[in-house]
This record gives C-alpha cells, sequence and structure tokens, in this order.
C-alpha cells in the first residue's frame, strides 16, 4: 500500500507514490457514518495539500455494502426528519466534492459495492475495477431510493448513451428499469453493460494488480486534468412521470410489485423526471435533483414499511416484501 499518510480511523490515507494517495475504509463492511464521511471530506482536503490524484481503493473484499442502517434507525429515533435530512446532506456535499475535486480521482473496487459503494464510486472521474465486482443500488430494497446522488448519475448516464436512448423520456425509464427493481451485477463485465462502468473505466482480473492499474489509470489523467463542469439535465416531468408509473402498474398487475414497491416506484418517478414542475425546455441543475432526492428518501424513511424492511433486514439478514 506505501506509507501512511494520515490515520483518520474509519479510514486512511496512503501514499502510493508518483504523487498518487489511495483512501482506504477500514470499518466492518466499510458502511458510511458520519465519521466515515468526515474521514473523506478531510482526505480530500490533504490530497489536495501535497498529491495530484487520489485512488479509493483497499484489499478488503468488501468495497462498501452502503450507508450503515443502523446509523439511519438511531439518527430518525434520536433526531426525526431534521437529523436524517443533515446525514443526507452530509454524503451529498461529501460526494460533490470528490466529484468537483481539481485532482482525479479513480475508484479502485472489489468485492461488494452497494447503495452508498456504488454512488461514491459514480462520482469518480475512472473505475478501475476488479472482474469479480458486484455493485447495484439496492436501496428500493429497504423501502427507500438512492439518496447520495445514485438517481442523478444514473440519468446522467443515461442521457450520455444517446446511440441507444432517444427523447426525453427513455432515459429516465431506462434509469427507472436499472434502480427500481435494485439490479445488480455479477461482475464487472455485467456492471460495464449495466452502465455502472463506463466503456473508459478499467477492469482487472488479477485482484494484486488492482491497485497499481488505478494507479496508472489516476497519473494517466492528471496531465491537464480539468474537474467536470456542474451538469444540467433536462427532465420531462408530468408526462414522463406517467409513462413510468403506466410501467409500475403493470408490474404491479402481474404480481412482480407489491404495495410499498408501488409507493417507492412512485417516489423514484417523480425523481428521475424531475417532479411536478419540471419542463424538458428548462434544465434542472445537479442540487435541483439532489433536493428531490432527499425530499424522496426522507418522505420514504417516515413509512412504516420502510421501517419494517429495515428492521427484517438487520434481524435476518433478508429483504422483507411487504
Amino acid at each position: 500500500m506505501g506509507a501512511l499518510v494520515s490515520d483518520y480511523g474509519p479510514a486512511a490515507l496512503w501514499d502510493l507514490g508518483d504523487g498518487v494517495a489511495c483512501l482506504e475504509f477500514r470499518t466492518k463492511m466499510n458502511t458510511f457514518s458520519k465519521e466515515l464521511l468526515d474521514a473523506i471530506g478531510q482526505a480530500i482536503a490533504d490530497v489536495g495539500k501535497g498529491f495530484k490524484a487520489l485512488v479509493i481503493g483497499s484489499d478488503s473484499p468488501v468495497y462498501s455494502a452502503g450507508a450503515d442502517l443502523r446509523v439511519f434507525l438511531d439518527t430518525v429515533e434520536k433526531g426525526g426528519a431534521e437529523a436524517l435530512g443533515a446525514f443526507i446532506d452530509h454524503g451529498h456535499r461529501t460526494f460533490k466534492a470528490l466529484k468537483y475535486a481539481p485532482f482525479p480521482v479513480v475508484g479502485a473496487p472489489s468485492g461488494l459495492a452497494f447503495g452508498g459503494g456504488c454512488e461514491i464510486l459514480l462520482h469518480c472521474d475512472a473505475i478501475q475495477a476488479h472482474a469479480e465486482l458486484t455493485i447495484g443500488l439496492v436501496e428500493t430494497r429497504i423501502g427507500v431510493i438512492p439518496g447520495w446522488g445514485g438517481c442523478k448519475e444514473m440519468l446522467v448516464r443515461s442521457y450520455a448513451a444517446k446511440a441507444e436512448i432517444r427523447g426525453p423520456v427513455a432515459p429516465a425509464i431506462a434509469a427507472f428499469n436499472l434502480i427500481a427493481p435494485a439490479r445488480f451485477s455479477g461482475s464487472a463485465f455485467e456492471a460495464r453493460k449495466l452502465g455502472f462502468l463506463r466503456a473508459t473505466d478499467g477492469i482487472t482480473k488479477n485482484r494484486e494488480r488492482l491497485l497499481a492499474d488505478a494507479k496508472a489509470k489516476a497519473l494517466s489523467l492528471c496531465e491537464g486534468y480539468v474537474p467536470p463542469e456542474l451538469l444540467v439535465v433536462a427532465l420531462p416531468g408530468p408526462s414522463g412521470e406517467a409513462a413510468i408509473l403506466n410501467i409500475l402498474e403493470g408490474e404491479a398487475l402481474a404480481g412482480r410489485a407489491t404495495a410499498h414497491d408501488l409507493v417507492v416506484g412512485k417516489a423514484l418517478a417523480t425523481v428521475l423526471t424531475g417532479g411536478p414542475s419540471a419542463d424538458p425546455l428548462r434544465p434542472l441543475s445537479e442540487d435541483d435533483i439532489i433536493a428531490l432526492e432527499r425530499q424522496a428518501f426522507i418522505s420514504l424513511f417516515a413509512e412504516p414499511a420502510t421501517i419494517g424492511r429495515v428492521q427484517h433486514l438487520l434481524a435476518t439478514g433478508k429483504p422483507l416484501c411487504n
């Protein structure tokens, strides 16, 4: 891994040489908590002072299982919706700072990258993945939607696939069909087909080569690096939401969607289509979509059916169909 630069507790920063740093998560299942988000923010600041690129990876068999569900429950029980909103905002600020950092960031995932673990990768400039990567936005399984930019980033990727997707509604439908059923990859190659990896992202077959390959990719991005432009997305609004709700109702009639799946699906459709006031002629900013994600997540987490799913998963390790 190289020389230790900083120990943040739930994460550590290492010097990989040649001006590249590596941020390693070091918690059980590498789940996100306030402390880990703080560590990521501090690492961004530290890398900006002494390095020219950042790799996010480790030797752990689990890249990240996402947010710690017990933290979410505890946050709601102690502070209600206001405290939950503050935690969601913390994640948004952290991932946005990572995306727009003044240096390239390369995710180096292996093993499992679910929920927030997938979302942090979607905010990286590039990904160098181990071939056996399992990745997905699986939040609907617990009765919520991706709350840290996952909806936004998959919308952007859907719009970028111009050769396959046309029209203002089709990208939102494509993102919905990926997120609503909580689809995940069985390999990095499948992740590329699903859109979690771009065509330009790399795949490493030898696990022991992963960090070295990620470092090489990071170095290749350094010369003339410019952070991405602030994005704007044209979303279809109510007409697009109606089209998605038709799909959702068909799933319910076929017995493939439960009562709470309908609630979650409707909230997801609203976010992906930009809300009731959206107009394809007036593109929405990244912050606009993040605000929709935030509102939907907090609203869904207040649902007794969502709390039931979270508690059941924590108790049994299995999803609850309600």
